[in-house]
């Protein structure tokens, strides 16, 4: 509606579509409309509060004459004005008048509620007569349906009175030429048997329009808040104000209650008039006689004005100003519940907001993170427009943005990507030094603060310091476009340091949690990665390897190191590590990875190389950089090393795996004479090349062999031993653990990392697991009795093998052949999540117990769910993973070790430590309670092991 002139009141026109509904129907109405070209329906036309334009009048008004048929169409709808279903709107404004002479005197200031192209004036007006001008306005073409209209509606005014009809005659019409219309009326006093009807009839009109308005008014207060957008319920209380007061247009300004720029809506105004009007307002300077002004207020509060604007020489009637203070009234209480019900919401929006950042905190376990929950938050508990969180890098002395919210994106970006230093912005040093929160204005800071305040388009910022105890970790900002009231803000500051406060605790957890998290994962020595954060990194660049692209792992070992340590003590030895470290790293890229795996053991995780060659060119140059002297304890010291090598191609490969057989390519550079390097042979292609003498030949050919080894007797079985290290000085041998080799031929003997995975793969692991029990079964009964307890052998099975209908017959076989006791005998299972999803595997367990072996869980602590393994897995030993081994005797893994053999002593299963390789570890765990133990120093894996050779651990302690 707003779309062409306000012009004519939509009172006039739905007195006319209420006519046309009476002669002719709904189906006439529908004719009018399309006659007339009008795109409005029906039930907007009869909206009293909009308006259409002059031309839209005189349209409706000649399609209506046309349809009925009557040239008296016009006439016909002014006198019916007064009479039938009176307009509530002419009943407020008629009936206050005491004769149809003070209605004709009054009727001036009525036209401009009506419209806006005419004025009318009262030539003179008597007792029983009156002569009136109506004048249509220049630029409009004049119609004599309009006059037509004009006469009925006069006509009508005495029969307000119980009256007959007034005589009236039309000496001059602006239609014939004239400059004006002049209507000349007169009417009787004498009033009819029939009056008292009549009047009757108005009084009644004007109680129910009463209770209309009351109804109204209440229905208004109801619509005014059944939204919530504030747009959109500013927007309904300038359109109910024709309810109230019957205006060309409206203004209405509202003062946001919590400050910021006023909230302004008109209707029937330009943009450039309702902009002038308002900045007059807003100064304070009155409007004149054209505009009814009065305020939105209320006991709580004045929300702003509600203006009803006029046209040139035209003024509000009599009790105007009292029905728009009334009809204010009711607009203020609507925005006094609006308010209520917005503060109502945004409390229950900030209530889950800190109900979301409790628990957000709760799992979040890095300082970034934990910025991006404040940042998040802070805007909806505060109520500000973004939000953000900048950390302190003491070292560079800035700020940096770490999260932001509520920017437009371009601004973000433009904000994530600058930084604050002390010099370029003063007002953070309170904050920064003080250790106090700040209000910072963009029209009050420094010029570099400013600058980025108005670029990122905020206008007032509150900034409060995030601490760890006296320790400043970044600064949490609230943000809002527009100057915000003081007590808004005083609310705002208290909340956001409330959330300061529970982001501080957080972060003081996150850094604690990955100081813990890096010491457990890192070598405290060289600041390495340790073996379990090795062998994860190493898992992850295998699943992500490329299908073209190769990953490598080179076993370094230094070559006599415990030499070093003998001749000029621990600390020089732990300086020894430290400056291999920094060699190690200054020869491999920055992408590499090099751990620190246990003792003088290191590792290089080498991804993408698009071939083996690479991988053996680094290491070459590893074992280069070691041979130049290092300076330890004021002496010049040469040491070597020996470096294993193992590759794999693509995706897939197994990191465990390939560490082993990077392990044994170590120890044959050892066997060949140390200070050098040994490739070992881990994987086979998924096709062999036509070439006879390409490496997929010989990888095939090495598959055929793997095939027939155990038929061919190429397999052996290397013993290392299991030792109770319960005495000192008294270490004793009860046990050893099988371990196959391959006796390959053409190659040498080679370890289990160059061919079990493909055994596994080609699915011949389980006739070699089957070789080892036989074998190891006839091997044990020729070890000489030690002691009481009669010497144990341990084999190690496949998950395959587990579940083969083969593995119990051929554990039974092989100890009635031998007649071998079967609690010699311990079959170990490795702890994998994979082995507990399989079927029946429970039940196998079970069955081979039942024979009177035993069963060991291996690698105990690294697999998925370990306690909940104990309660469902029969097993009467573990064995504690060397990764558990290796920090000994450093705190932490002191404490875990206790653990686990408190755990085992309870559950009264016997345990294992593998991986012992220093003295340190042994005497540690040895203080620790530990019984059993495994590793280097108490002996390697050999084929020409003798139970009575003596106790490895003296040897050790003699320099050996």
């Amino acid at each position: 509606m707003d779309t062409e002139p306000r012009e004519t009141a939509n009172t006039t026109i739905s007195l006319l579509l209420r006519h046309v509904r009476e002669r002719g129907g709904e189906g006439a109405v529908i004719e009018v409309l399309a006659r007339a070209g009008v795109q409005q329906d029906a039930k907007t036309l009869q909206n009293t509060s909009a308006w259409v334009s002059y031309a839209t009048r005189i349209r409706l008004f000649e399609a209506a004459t046309a349809v009925l048929g009557d040239p008296n169409t016009m006439f016909t709808v002014g006198t019916g004005a007064v009479r039938g279903d009176v307009q509530p709107v002419l009943v407020q404004l008629l009936s206050v008048f005491a004769s149809p002479g003070a209605i004709f005197r009054q009727l001036p200031r009525m036209v401009p509620k009506f419209t806006t192209t005419s004025t009318m004036d009262a030539v003179r007006v008597g007792q029983t007569s009156a002569t009136v001008r109506y004048r249509l306005h220049d630029g409009y073409r004049p119609s004599r349906l309009d006059c037509q209209y004009a006469q009925g509606l006069f006509s009508s005014v005495p029969a307000i009175f119980g009256l007959a009809l007034a005589h009236i005659s039309h000496p001059q019409c602006q239609s014939d030429g004239y400059p004006a219309c002049e209507y000349v009326l007169t009417w009787s006093t004498r009033v009819r048997w029939w009056s008292w009807r009549t009047r009757s009839r108005w009084v009644d009109a004007s109680l129910g329009v009463l209770r209309d308005k009351v109804r109204e008014v209440q229905l208004a207060a109801a619509d005014l808040v059944s939204s919530d957008d504030v747009d959109e319920v500013l927007a309904r209380i300038v359109d109910r104000a024709a309810s109230a007061v019957l205006a060309p247009s409206y203004l209405l300004i509202v003062e946001p209650a919590g400050g910021g720029a006023p909230l302004v809506r008109h209707r029937g105004l330009g943009d450039e008039r309702g902009a002038d009007l308002v900045a007059r307002m807003l100064r304070g300077e009155q409007l004149g006689e054209r505009a009814l002004v009065v305020d939105i207020a209320s006991n709580r509060r004045i929300h702003g004005h509600l203006a009803a604007v006029f046209t040139e020489g035209h003024t509000a009637m009599l009790g105007d100003r009292a029905l728009l203070e009334a009809y204010a009234g009711h607009a203020a209480a609507a925005l006094d519940l609006f308010t209520a019900l917005e503060e109502s919401r945004r409390e229950g929006v900030r209530t889950a907001a800190l109900l979301n950042l409790a628990h957000q905190l709760a799992i979040s376990d890095s300082v970034e993170a934990i910025a991006e929950v404040i940042a998040s938050a802070l805007a909806a508990i505060v109520g500000s427009d973004a939000a953000s969180v900048l950390l302190w890098d003491a070292d560079l002395g800035e700020l940096r943005p770490a999260s932001a919210v509520g920017f437009e994106p371009a601004d973000r970006e433009f904000f994530m990507h600058t930084t604050l230093t002390v010099e370029q912005t003063p007002e953070l040093l309170g904050v920064l030094r003080r250790q106090e929160r700040v209000l910072i204005t963009a029209d009050d800071a420094s010029p570099a603060l400013a600058e980025l305040l108005r670029a990122i388009g905020s206008h007032n910022v509150v900034a409060v310091p995030l601490l760890a105890g006296d320790m400043l970790m970044g600064v949490a900002t609230a943000c809002w476009v527009a100057p915000v009231a003081a007590e808004v803000l005083a609310e705002a500051i208290t909340l956001i340091e409330g959330v300061s406060h529970q982001g501080e605790t957080a972060m003081q957890r996150a850094r604690l949690l990955e100081t813990v998290r890096h010491q457990s994962q890192h070598d405290a020595l060289t600041g390495l990665p340790n073996r379990a954060l090795f062998a994860l990194l190493l898992d992850t660049a295998l699943a992500e390897c490329q299908p073209h692209s190769r990953t490598a792992v080179l076993f370094c070992d230094l070559d006599n190191f415990k030499r070093v340590n003998d001749r000029l003590g621990h600390r020089a030895g732990d300086e020894l590590l430290r400056q291999v470290a920094a060699r190690l790293r200054a020869e491999v890229r920055t992408n590499d990875t090099i751990g620190r795996l246990g003792g003088d053991e290191f590792a290089v995780l080498v991804t993408d190389l698009d071939g083996e060659d690479s991988a053996i060119e680094l290491a070459h140059r590893v074992v280069g950089c070691l041979n130049p002297p290092f300076h330890l304890a004021g002496q010049h010291v040469r040491i070597s090393a020996s470096v294993g090598v193992a590759s794999h191609s693509g995706q897939g490969g197994r990191g465990e795996q390939l560490l082993d057989a990077a392990d044994a390519g170590m120890y044959d550079a050892k066997r060949t004479g140390r200070n050098q390097i040994a490739v070992a042979r881990t994987e086979v292609p998924s096709s062999a090349s036509s070439n006879p003498e390409s490496p997929g030949d010989t990888d095939t050919s090495l598959l055929v062999e793997l095939a027939r080894a155990v038929e061919a007797n190429e397999m052996r079985l290397y013993y290392q031993p299991v030792v109770d290290i319960s005495r000192f000085g008294e270490e004793t041998v009860v046990g050893a653990e099988a371990l196959i080799r391959w006796a390959h031929p053409r190659l040498g003997v080679l370890a289990p990392g160059a061919f079990l995975p493909l055994a596994q793969e080609r699915g011949l692991i389980t006739e070699m697991d089957l070789w080892v029990i036989a074998t190891a079964c006839r091997d044990v009964v020729e070890w000489p009795q030690l002691g009481a307890r009669p010497l144990g052998v341990a084999v190690n099975l496949d998950a395959a093998t587990l579940l083969d209908c083969r593995l119990v017959s051929t554990v039974r076989t092989a100890l009635n052949r031998n007649d071998l006791a079967p609690e010699r005998l311990t079959l170990e299972v490795v702890e994998s999540r994979s082995l507990v999803d399989l079927p029946g595997i429970v039940e196998r367990l079970v069955e081979l117990r039942r024979l009177g072996i035993r069963i060991s869980l291996d690698d105990f602590g690294t697999g998925f769910s370990t306690l909940a393994w104990l309660n469902t897995l029969p097993v009467d030993q573990i064995k504690i993973d060397r990764s558990f081994i290796q920090d000994l005797p450093n705190a932490s893994s002191v404490s875990l070790v206790q653990g686990i053999l408190a755990l085992a002593s309870k559950l009264d299963v016997e345990v294992i430590a593998e991986g012992v390789e220093t003295t340190e570890q042994l005497d540690s765990l040895r203080t620790s309670g530990a019984v059993l133990a495994q590793g280097y120093l108490l002996g390697r894996p050999s084929a020409t092991w003798d139970p009575m050779a003596g106790s490895a651990v003296a040897a050790a302690r003699r320099g050996a």
